[in-house]
């Protein structure tokens, strides 16, 4: 069965329903073209690493005094059966020791999360790192965590957008002859938002003998803003209106104002064209949280010299959604970082620069390098159980099927 055939508004269709060759048939499907083959992987760029980071004697679970080479200024993907020892490489010893370097104290994500109560053991990883260290400057480590945790943080607030959407609406003629500043249009705050809901846009209401439930706000009717406030207009709409706009609709809107038409460009790239700008944290799935976090990212001035790490990033993501993914990572190492992603998709590995072949097998039978080097020379690794699914991958990017994802 497949739905859509984009997400969002312009989703929500059954488009087929049957037989997978079925499905061949069907023009609107996005699925079936990756499906048959019709949209091969773009390929390794074959970039040439600008220095190494080497981590030395790894001691952390089911790594007992592991080498490794990271290369510097390409994109390498991270690969191995599950429990192979990829994460405690990659996404746990490799992001601890460059923290350390950076004079950063690592952080215990269990007990930040408030997953253990009471002591917690934080376990150390062993080891040493080396080689060119002083080449990174900036470590950022991007999952698919949640951005908020209450419906307050939401996509527009997240990335920064609403800073500027808020002061645009308070250089409006209307806002100052009101004297109504930025933080006039803010639902976080007192003197705009809505008294009744406080700028949540729903209240909770009491049920006799069962649990409370959520109802839009009485007084304002989810909008969160108290009326003299959505009075205010900018090219026509309210501060209301313009938080209900998908990200495609806001593209338009913002046409003219670079420092909210950018963002917003980025997310529309990213394959997030379809989110509203007040939509809640606590809405978006893992996939979205991440590209977000990844589009905020690219919108900093990008210096080069950072080192971006990545677990897992096309996990729960469509083909189409993980190739754009990917483009967004290609341009991080273009303008000179370090991107370094743990993947199991080999449609993603085939278009690294590098690859890392953790395992053999897994917990006792892995935790070693099984096979490093591009792309081409570990699908030929005699050892290494990802080889011939690479191989696999390759031979299908190198099949001369054209790209007509255009």
């Amino acid at each position: 069965m497949d739905v859509g055939p984009d997400a969002g508004e312009r989703g929500g269709r059954v488009l087929y329903s049957g037989d997978p060759d079925g499905l061949r048939e069907i023009a609107e499907s996005r699925t079936a073209r990756y499906l048959f083959d019709e949209i091969p992987a773009l390929g390794s760029r074959g970039r040439e690493p600008s220095g190494w980071l080497e981590l030395q004697g790894i001691h952390r679970h089911n790594l007992h005094g592991v080498d490794a080479r990271i290369p510097l200024g390409v994109l390498t993907a991270v690969t191995g059966i599950s429990g192979s020892g990829k994460s405690s490489l990659v996404a746990q010893a490799l992001p601890e020791l460059v923290l350390l370097h950076l004079g950063h104290e690592p952080e215990d994500d269990a007990a930040d999360s408030g997953a253990i109560e009471g002591p917690t053991v934080i376990e150390v990883t062993g080891g040493h790192l080396a080689g060119d260290v002083d080449a990174v400057q900036r470590l950022v480590q991007v999952d698919q965590k949640p951005i908020g945790c209450t419906p307050r943080s939401n996509l527009a607030t997240y990335t920064g957008l609403f800073d500027h959407v808020r002061k645009l609406f308070a250089a409006t003629p209307d806002a100052r002859r009101r004297r109504y500043d930025a933080g006039r249009f803010s639902f976080n705050v007192a003197k705009g938002r809505c008294e009744t809901c406080e700028g949540e846009g729903f209240v909770s209401v009491e049920l006799l003998f069962m649990p409370s439930v959520y109802a839009p706000c009485p007084t304002c009717h989810g909008a969160r803003y108290d009326e003299a406030t959505l009075k205010v207009r900018w090219n026509g709409r309210n501060i209301a209106e313009v938080l209900q706009m998908t990200v495609d609709e806001a593209r338009e809107f913002f046409a003219g104002e670079d420092a909210v038409a950018r963002p917003l460009q980025l997310l529309r790239e990213i394959g997030l064209g379809y989110l509203r700008l007040g939509q809640p944290a606590t809405e978006l799935s893992g996939g979205e949280a991440q590209r977000i976090k990844l589009a905020t990212e690219l919108q900093r001035s990008q210096r080069g010299r950072s080192l971006y790490v990545l677990d897992e990033p096309t996990t729960g993501l469509h083909a189409w959604d993980a190739d754009r993914l990917l483009v967004q990572l290609q341009r991080l190492v273009d303008a000179g970082n370090t991107v370094v992603m743990i993947e199991h998709d080999m449609r993603a590995v085939a278009q690294a620069d590098w690859v890392i072949d953790v395992g053999p097998g897994a917990g006792d039978a892995g935790g070693s390098i099984v096979a490093a080097g591009a792309p081409q020379q570990v699908a030929r690794a005699p050892s290494s159980r990802t080889a011939p699914f690479l191989a696999q991958e390759l031979a299908r990017a190198a099949s001369g099927v054209p790209d007509r994802r255009s």
